[in-house]
């Protein structure tokens, strides 16, 4: 039972430091993660209310090895930097888990502020690394940038 207690932690870890890195724009050492072939699905609601700020980093992307996984992950945090994000728990339960975030990022193109929800659910390894992850993100809120305009 401790060994299961104990496996359960450590996925946890892995994910939170994974997590962190990707939604703070340092990615420190964390594709050493990722196994070889790991599987990254994204998808989001962001083509049903026009947001080109996701440029479309959308679909399923096979990381062959630790140099694509830092390649992908690296294009993922230049197209998606965050201004705060709030980590909503972490579940872990045999060889996956499944987590929830909060973001705000600014658009650079309007300086619109665009806050949003991911879902994300995760596989791993026996040797604990992450063999998929899929991402489910919605916009929720979208605020125009004050361009100096007043309204009359």
């Amino acid at each position: 039972m401790n060994d299961l207690h104990e496996g359960a932690d450590r996925k946890r870890a892995v994910l939170k430091e994974v997590m962190d890195a990707a939604l703070s724009g340092r990615p420190g050492p964390v594709t050493r993660h990722f196994a070889p072939g790991a599987i990254v699905r994204h998808r989001s609601n962001a083509g049903i209310i026009d947001a080109p700020w996701y440029d479309r980093m959308e679909g399923e992307f096979r990381l062959n090895g630790e140099n694509e996984a830092k390649t992908h992950f690296e294009e993922l945090m230049r197209r998606a930097a965050y201004i705060s994000y709030e980590d909503r728990g972490i579940i872990v339960e045999d060889d996956q888990a499944a987590s929830r975030c909060d973001w705000t990022r600014r658009d650079e193109r309007d300086g619109s502020l665009v806050m949003g929800t991911t879902m994300y659910w995760f596989g791993f390894t026996s040797d604990l690394r992450i063999r998929s992850i899929e991402t489910i993100s919605s916009i929720h809120s979208v605020i125009p940038a004050d361009n100096g305009r007043s309204v009359v």
